[in-house]
C-alpha cells in the first residue's frame, strides 16, 4: 500500500516541480518585460575592446561595463556581424587594430578626468520583447527621459544588445559581443523637459545581426549609453550608463506564482516522507517466519519465527488437500524481538508439496494470511538450510 501512494506521490511531487518552468515557457509565447535598471555610477565606465582578426581581445584595465566588438568579417568569413564594428570605429576615429578605449577615449586615465560627479539625466521605463507584425520578436523600449541640465545639441543614445558568449562558425569564442548598435535621438536636450517616447528595434534588423530571442532566449544584455556634454562644455563624453541582461520569462513569473506549487510541494514532501516512514515501520515490524521439515514419517513441520518492532499472534494455520493436519492449532503470541518455535504433526505423507497458510496478526501493522510452500519429504528429509527446500513467502492476503 505505502508503494502504491508513494509512486503517484512523487509523480505529483516531480510534475509540481516542473510547473514554474512550464509557467516561465508559457510566458515567452507573448510578451516579457523588465524596468530599465537604475543609472550605473557616473565613476563607472564603459570599456569597449575591439577584438583582432585572429580573436584576441586587447588587455582591458579595471572595472567597468565591457563590450567587445569584431570588425574582421569581410576579411576572415566569420559569421559575426562587422558592419556596426566597423561604424563604432569611424564614430571614435580609430584605426582598424586591436585596442581598447574607455568611456570613448584612448586612455582610462584620460577618460576619468572627462567624467562628471553627479547623475546627468533621468531614465526610466521599460524593456519589452514582443511580437511585431511579422511574427518575429522586437525589441521596444517605453521610456521617459529627463536631462538634468541643458545638454549639448549633439547629445546621442547608443543602444548596444550584446552576447555574453559568442561563437562564430570558425569556432572563435568571444565574451560580451556587440550584436547590434542602434543610435537615437530626438529628445530634449534642455534641463527638465521630459520626452516620452519608445524606442523599437524590429525583429528583421535584430535577426539580420543573427540575434534571435525565440530560438536563443538567454545569454543577453542590454546596455544604454549617452555621448555627448553639457552646453558649453567641450568634447564627447559619457553622461548616462544602463546596463542590463535582456528580459526572459523569468522576468513575468512573480514570486506569487511559486507560492501554490511551494505549497503543493510542501504537501507532496510530508506526504512521501509519511509513507516512507511507514514502509520503513512496515518493514521493521514484520516477522520472519521459516519452516522445514523435522520429521519425514510421521511427517511433522517445524516453524521458526522471529518478531520484528511489533509483537504477534498466530490465530490460525491450515494446509490444502491432500495434506490434512492432526490436531488442532492453539493461539500462539510472541513478543517483539523475540523467537518461538512450535511444530504441526500431518496424518500422511504425501507426494505433491505441502502449501501452509498462516493467520498472523502483528500489532499497529493489521493482519493477512502469510502462505507457504513446501516440497514433500516423500524421499528423503530435506533441510532447508542445505538443499533449498525452504518454505517460500506468498503475497499478503
Amino acid at each position: 500500500m505505502q508503494r502504491l501512494i508513494l509512486f503517484p506521490t512523487l509523480l505529483l511531487l516531480f510534475c509540481t516541480c516542473l510547473a514554474p518552468f512550464a509557467l516561465a515557457e508559457d510566458h515567452q509565447v507573448d510578451t516579457v518585460s523588465k524596468a530599465i535598471p537604475a543609472p550605473e555610477h557616473p565613476s563607472q565606465m564603459l570599456i569597449e575592446s575591439f577584438i583582432d582578426r585572429t580573436g584576441e581581445a586587447p588587455h582591458a584595465s579595471g572595472d567597468g561595463v565591457h563590450l567587445s566588438w569584431w570588425p574582421w568579417s569581410d576579411e576572415t568569413g566569420s559569421n559575426w556581424p562587422d558592419d556596426d564594428a566597423k561604424a563604432r570605429i569611424g564614430q571614435l576615429g580609430l584605426p582598424n587594430e586591436s585596442v581598447t578605449v574607455y568611456d570613448g577615449q584612448p586612455t582610462r586615465s584620460g577618460a576619468a578626468d572627462q567624467q562628471y560627479d553627479d547623475f546627468v539625466i533621468d531614465l526610466e521605463g521599460e524593456i519589452h520583447l514582443v511580437r511585431d507584425d511579422t511574427g518575429g520578436v522586437a525589441l521596444s523600449m517605453p521610456v521617459t527621459f529627463t536631462p538634468r541640465f541643458n545638454l549639448d545639441n549633439s547629445t546621442v543614445l547608443s543602444i548596444f544588445i550584446s552576447e555574453d558568449r559568442a561563437v562564430d562558425h570558425h569556432g572563435r569564442v568571444a565574451q560580451n559581443l556587440v550584436r547590434d548598435m542602434m543610435p537615437e535621438v530626438g529628445f530634449f536636450n534642455d534641463a527638465n523637459n521630459t520626452t516620452e517616447t519608445t524606442w523599437l528595434i524590429p525583429s528583421s534588423h535584430l535577426l539580420a545581426a543573427g540575434i534571435d530571442f525565440d530560438a536563443q532566449p538567454h545569454g543577453w544584455h542590454i546596455t544604454l549609453a549617452f555621448f555627448g556634454s553639457l552646453e558649453g562644455d567641450e568634447g564627447n563624453r559619457l553622461l548616462g550608463l544602463y546596463h542590463t541582461s535582456a528580459p526572459t520569462s523569468w522576468d513575468g513569473v512573480s514570486a506569487g506564482n511559486f507560492f501554490l506549487p511551494g505549497f503543493i510541494l510542501l504537501l507532496c514532501a510530508v506526504v512521501a516522507s509519511g509513507a516512507v516512514l511507514g514502509s520503513f515501520k512496515r518493514e521493521k515490524g514484520m516477522p520472519k517466519i521459516d519452516a522445514q521439515w523435522s520429521t519425514a514419517d510421521p511427517p511433522v513441520l517445524q516453524f521458526r519465527l522471529l518478531a520484528g518492532t511489533q509483537p504477534l499472534s498466530l490465530n490460525g494455520c491450515a494446509c490444502f488437500e491432500p495434506w490434512v493436519i492432526r490436531g488442532g492449532f492453539k493461539r500462539i503470541k510472541i513478543d517483539a524481538g523475540r523467537h518461538h518455535e512450535f511444530s504441526v504433526r500431518f496424518k500422511n505423507l504425501e507426494e505433491r508439496d505441502c502449501h501452509v497458510s498462516l493467520n498472523v496478526e502483528v500489532e499497529e501493522l493489521g493482519s493477512w494470511t502469510q502462505y507457504l510452500r513446501l516440497p514433500s519429504p516423500k524421499e528423503a528429509l530435506r533441510s532447508v538450510e542445505g538443499d533449498g527446500d525452504k518454505a517460500t513467502v506468498g503475497d499478503d492476503a
